[in-house]
């Protein structure tokens, strides 16, 4: 069975001012009640990156189903250039290449840009333009303007400066903290090492202590062994002196 893909032209999407115009002409005030058309309207957010084919065939109003294998895959949206009314006038598509490597820029008419829808939700389209292969092959190449290059290069150094700034700040951070782990061991280790002295003043305190108690207790030994061997000496000169009286009498 046939499936058929309904086209519409860049023409209905929200991406001019004109559509705000007719809303907001009836008030001074710059916002807008403004409610989006899914069905009409895209999102310029949702085209940056979408990618645009390109046929050599028509494309009408409907179509076969299938019909968008046939057609070339060019690349995607880098950007879009506005005019000072607000609408899109050309949109900047990167093509060629491979992963990113050896691709370029090419402008595209944006009014040349049809989308082809597929099915009715309201991501379900593609953006197709009608271009030959010898078109493709000769687009010239976009170049951006030198104040461009110079905000590009500009915004480059900075996003550079502020990586530099963020790996100053890790490695301020890291140096830091090796630091204060460095101070946290060298006070554990005082720690110890005084926890170690105060055990060796135990120690040698307690050995010190245990010294005097044997000095003092061979003292008192060595003293007890004294008055017994006083007492026992004047015992036997008692009792010899009484043998002597008894012997004269």
């Amino acid at each position: 069975m046939n499936r058929f893909l309904i086209t519409t032209t860049t023409a209905a999407l929200a991406l001019s001012t004109s559509a705000l115009v007719a809303v907001g002409q009836t008030s001074d005030n710059a916002f807008v009640d403004y409610q989006a058309d899914a069905a009409t309207e895209l999102f310029a957010s949702d085209l940056v990156g979408a990618r645009i084919y390109a046929t050599e065939a028509e494309v009408g109003d409907t179509m076969e189903a299938g019909s968008e294998q046939e057609w070339d895959n060019l690349g995607e949206i880098n950007d879009m250039i506005l005019s000072e009314d607000g609408s899109v006038q050309t949109v900047i598509l990167g093509i060629g290449g491979f992963l990113g490597i050896g691709e370029r820029d090419v402008a595209v008419d944006f009014s040349q840009i049809q989308i082809v829808r597929d099915g009715d939700d309201a991501t379900d389209y593609f953006l197709v333009v009608n271009a030959t292969q010898e078109e493709m092959e000769n687009a010239p190449e976009f170049e951006r303007s030198e104040v461009e290059e110079e905000m590009e290069e500009a915004a480059e150094k900075t996003g550079e400066a502020m990586d530099e700034a963020a790996t100053e700040v890790d490695q301020a951070a890291d140096a830091a903290e090796a630091e204060a782990e460095e101070t946290a061991n060298e006070a554990e280790a005082a720690a110890s090492e005084a926890a170690n002295e105060v055990d060796q003043a135990a120690d040698a305190a307690e050995a010190e202590l245990e010294e005097t108690a044997n000095e003092a207790e061979a003292a008192a030994s060595e003293a007890a062994n004294e008055v017994e061997q006083a007492a026992e000496g004047a015992e036997a000169e008692m009792e010899e002196e009484m043998n002597e009286t008894e012997t004269n009498q």
